[in-house]
Formats: structure tokens, sequence, C-alpha cells
């Protein structure tokens, strides 16, 4: 498959799921509009949470973390996000996201809201960004995990991530080759 143009936002990804408890979720590749979503998103993480996928604890997103996270070119940053309607309005409750570290490789990363975690949309989000990366052709994907980060580690290792090493901090860092 051949890449897109960089900054080119592709309706192929974009696809209805339904999670364990029977609730829908639209997931999609995430849009500059998407900001306001975003913040409200990170600013609803706990600080746990925060920290085991940002590694800080940071209250509120700066203006250089916000473009960071939702002004992506869809092709070296890619991102997909869960989003629901709640009474009445749209919220964003998980995010997956991959960059390329080089050509052949691309780090992970995945984020669920904490009132959604445990309902298997954090795998859902793994499934379907690992598809965008398989049709890429990126042939090697990381991350990195805390060890007492229970549920990523968990869905690192269904998913057939290898552990490689771990540092000082207890952090794990898997991959697997595609």
């Amino acid at each position: 498959m051949k890449m897109p143009e960089p900054g080119v936002y592709q309706e192929k990804w974009e696809k209805h799921v339904k999670l364990k408890d029977g609730i829908r979720v639209f997931i999609r590749p995430i849009k500059p509009e998407d900001r306001d979503l975003w913040v409200d998103f990170y600013l609803g993480l706990s600080k746990l949470s925060k920290y085991y996928r940002f590694f800080s604890t940071r209250p509120k997103p700066n203006e250089e973390m916000i473009k960071k996270y939702t002004d992506i070119d869809y092709v070296n940053n890619f991102a997909l996000v869960g989003i629901i309607e709640e009474h009445g309005k749209k919220r964003m409750i998980g995010v997956a996201r991959y960059v390329l570290t080089d050509k052949d490789s691309a780090e992970i990363a995945v984020v669920v809201a904490d009132d959604w975690q445990g309902k298997g949309l954090g795998t859902k989000l793994l499934l379907n960004l690992l598809d965008v990366i398989i049709k890429r052709r990126i042939p090697k994907i990381c991350g990195d995990v805390f060890l007492e980060n229970d549920k990523m580690m968990q869905l690192m290792r269904d998913s057939k991530f290898n552990l490689v090493s771990e540092n000082e901090a207890g952090v794990k860092h898997f991959e697997i080759d595609l």
C-alpha cells in the first residue's frame, strides 16, 4: 500500500466497534479540530494514567503538547481515537498512536479514559492501529510500559509483543516484527 500524502485525513480508517458491554464506540483518526476533545480527555485522566502514558503527571497540557497530539501528519505520526456521544456531546475516551522512529519501525502508545478501562477499548484501538501499521508495511513496532501498568502489560502480552528489555525505572520495552 502506498503511503498517503502527509496531512491527508483518510476516512477508510473510520469504523464503529462494540465493546464487551455492548456499547458502540466510533474509532477514527484524530483531527486538528479535536483539540478541545483531546484536552478534556487529558484533563479527565487520573494522575496515574497520565504518568503511565505521558511519563508525567502534568495537570494541564500546554499549547505545544496539545498541538503535538492533535495536529498530526497521518504518515509519520498517526493516531486513532475512540469517540462516544454522551449527554448530546462527543467525548474522546481513548487514543492509540504510532510515531515512526525510522522508515522501518514505529513506536506505539495507547491510553484509555479511566472510567472506560477494562471494557476492551484499549484492545480495539490497538488492533485497529496495528491494521493501519500492517497495511502501511511498517515492519517493526515497539512500545514502553511501566511494570505496574498491569492492563497495558497484559495487552502487550495478548498482542504477542516480545519483551526485549527493562530499565532500572521498571519500564519494559516491547517489540514485535510484522
